[in-house]
């Protein structure tokens, strides 16, 4: 399972959502390159998914939580920089909708690629965008890293101590 261990490194808020960029465009090309392939079979192709949805989500929770209301702090409620901001609630519908599918149902592989046109554009412009005005405005990022570094720590302790899931009736 690809996994970037350099979080607990990365000190810097914007180097940390920098590496789960990275780590989301990997997963997706990895998942493409099995779709194209015929390779890995369902299980290859959920494992990715499995991965993909969890670094989605928690991205998505430090974004909520902790990024963007310092943008929106920076920016102003007008800045036509808030649109950088990636649409949370569409992609935490579309991992919800994954969740209920097997790997092997006909719209899981569609539903995986809306979730890359959801997420890749947004990756860029928040990026290009507001990386930059965070740099500008000359806010402390490892202060903001180690704020993140925080939530990481304790979402991963989460999840190894999650129970297994009951069956279904």
């Amino acid at each position: 399972m690809m996994r970037i261990r350099a979080f607990g490194r990365a000190r810097d808020a914007l180097d940390q959502l920098r590496l789960d960029h990275d780590l989301i465009r990997r997963l997706l090309r990895e998942f493409d390159r099995l779709r194209m392939a015929g390779v890995g079979g369902p299980e290859g192709k959920a494992e990715i998914v499995d991965c993909l949805c969890d670094t989605l989500s928690l991205h998505a929770h430090l974004e909520e939580e902790i990024f963007y209301p310092l943008i929106r702090s920076v920016a102003g409620s007008g800045s036509p920089a808030l649109n950088a901001f990636c649409d949370h609630a569409r992609l935490l519908d579309l991992i919800a909708l994954l969740d209920e599918m097997e790997p092997g149902d006909p719209d899981y592989d569609a539903t995986v690629g809306d979730i890359a046109d959801c997420v890749v554009p947004s990756m860029d412009s928040e990026q290009a965008v507001l990386f930059r005005m965070v740099r500008e405005a000359g806010i402390d990022t490892h202060a903001l890293g180690e704020k993140m570094s925080r939530v990481r720590k304790a979402h991963q302790r989460d999840f190894t101590h999650v129970e297994p899931a009951r069956q279904r009736a």
